[in-house]
Order: structure tokens, then sequence, then C-alpha cells
């Protein structure tokens, strides 16, 4: 896990002095969504949040992750790839992207196979879950290569 501190682009009406970055990869496996919910659960705690704010952002993370480990999975085979989690912490918010990342023997390949209809639905029920529990959510998947990137934004309620 690395971390650092960039600082981040003002915003039109807030200037923001700085942000802490924090970078975890972890095998794109199930047993280890533990490892980023820990640390998404600790960020949270660095950004002010609530219990219950982070019981949300641990749901989100858990479902992004078993989304990225199931493409991994479906596009380099059980346990290939890796997940890459960054964090940002900032002033009364988080930012949570998570990818998926080819193995370094497929990275120049293009791999894409097949999904059957119920795979999407899956995809579907697990986004519109995580939009449930985090104030902004993008996800994109690259065409070429498979991997997928979604990024969450949780912001600070009082």
């Amino acid at each position: 896990m690395k971390e650092s501190r960039r600082p981040a682009g003002a915003t039109s009406s807030h200037p923001v002095a700085g942000a802490y970055i924090t970078e975890l990869k972890i095998p794109a496996i199930p047993e280890y969504i533990l490892v980023a919910k820990r640390t998404a659960a600790s960020l949270g705690l660095v950004v002010g949040f609530s219990l219950h704010e982070i019981d949300d952002l641990n749901i989100a993370i858990t479902q992004a992750c078993e989304n990225a480990c199931h493409t991994a999975t479906e596009q380099w085979g059980n346990g290939n790839g890796q997940l890459k989690l960054l964090f940002k912490g900032q002033p009364r918010r988080l930012e949570v992207e998570v990818r998926s990342i080819p193995p370094r023997d497929l990275e120049q390949q293009t791999v894409r196979r097949a999904r059957r209809q119920t795979e999407y639905d899956y995809d579907t029920i697990g986004l519109n879950m995580i939009r449930l529990f985090v104030d902004e959510l993008r996800y994109q998947v690259d065409n070429q290569t498979g991997s997928m990137r979604m990024r969450m934004v949780k912001y600070l309620i009082e």
C-alpha cells in the first residue's frame, strides 16, 4: 500500500489545499475484499465519517470489488489479474476508484469473452446497489482489454 500527499486542483468556489492519495493492489479474488474494506473504513475515519457512513462505504466497496473480481474472472480466468484501489481523501469527502487490472502477460492482448444476458443483470444489480450507498458513481469497461473501472465518491454529511 502506498500513500502520498499531492496537491489537488482548486474548485471554483472551494479551494482544496491538498489530498491524501492511498493506493492498494490486491489479487482479484473475493478473499482479499476484506483488505479493501478495512482500508476504506480506516480512511473514512480519517475523513471524519460516522459509523453509519463507514458502513455505507463498506457495502459499496464490497460490491465494487465483487464486480471487479467477477469481471477479472470472466476476462482472464479465476485468480488472474489484480484489483487496484485508489483512495483520495479530502476534507469532507473520500473518493475511491476500483480497477480490474489484467495479468502482465495479457496486458497487450485484446481479450473479450462473450457474456450471457444473466451476467449483465448481475452487473446492473450491483451498480444499482452501489448507488444507494455513495453520492457519486461512474462505471466503465475498456472494450479492448475488458478492464473495469469504477469511481465512487462519498461526502461527509453533518
